[in-house]
């Protein structure tokens, strides 16, 4: 993201202290590549929508309609991963050429669904409010996670520098925090703490011991790449 040629967007790199870093000048990748990006970016996305529908403890799955669907935007994202994986074979027959504004669709659609099967077990796990409303009540709410993937994409795929440090930002958390997440159900399991927390305050050292865990994860996951890779960069 960034090289952009906005009206204006040269002279306030130009003249305002400070843009030039918040607006790239240069083409910059975001710390994700697209099909990652959507799928945490659009699990984070997802969850906090929820929670600012009043339904952030919410305990029940989706209802089977909406379960449907979220396994049916996995299957197409896991269709499209297996088509790139093919192409980039090319040994392979494939269906179609790859292209980033499906990796980032297909994506996004499957980090509302990884949101709709993970929020209700970690709320399980953590909540002792025994609320056992669906996550998504009915279609429009589940149409307004869906608009909001859409802004995502429509960000995503604009590559306009403006954009890059907010999209870079939540990128990185994102990840950390789904990987949190799912440590967090296992350390409360573990500690016998299941169900225990009755405001936000008390889900913070369950929280954090999954923060600290994700981070052990994703540096011993850094070290094996750079082991068997050293500096690659793969296709």
């Amino acid at each position: 993201m960034g090289g952009t040629t906005l009206p204006g967007e040269a002279f306030l790199r130009a003249n305002v202290p400070g843009f030039a870093i918040l607006d790239p000048a240069e083409p910059t990748q975001l710390p994700l590549e697209a099909r990652d990006f959507g799928i945490y970016v659009g699990f984070l996305v997802t969850w906090g929508y929820l929670i600012a529908l009043g339904r952030g403890r919410a305990k029940g799955m989706p209802k089977p309609w909406m379960l449907v669907t979220m396994i049916l935007f996995v299957g197409i994202m896991g269709f499209d991963g297996l088509n790139a994986f093919f192409y980039d074979l090319q040994v392979v027959p494939h269906l179609y050429e790859p292209r980033l504004e499906l990796r980032l669709g297909t994506g996004l659609l499957c980090g509302i669904a990884f949101a709709g099967f993970l929020v209700p077990v970690v709320n399980f796990s953590l909540w002792r409010e025994n609320d056992m409303r669906p996550i998504f009540e009915n279609w429009k709410q589940f149409a307004g996670a869906l608009a909001l993937l859409v802004v995502l994409f429509v960000m995503n795929a604009s590559e306009l520098g403006i954009f890059y440090w907010p999209l870079a930002i939540i990128t990185s958390a994102s990840t950390v925090i789904l990987i949190a997440l799912i440590n967090l159900v296992f350390v409360v399991s573990i500690t016998g703490k299941d169900a225990s927390a009755v405001t936000w305050r008390d889900a913070l050292n369950p929280f954090a011991a999954g923060v600290i865990l994700a981070m052990i994860e994703l540096g011993l996951l850094s070290l094996l790449r750079y082991a068997v890779l050293g500096t690659t960069v793969l296709p």
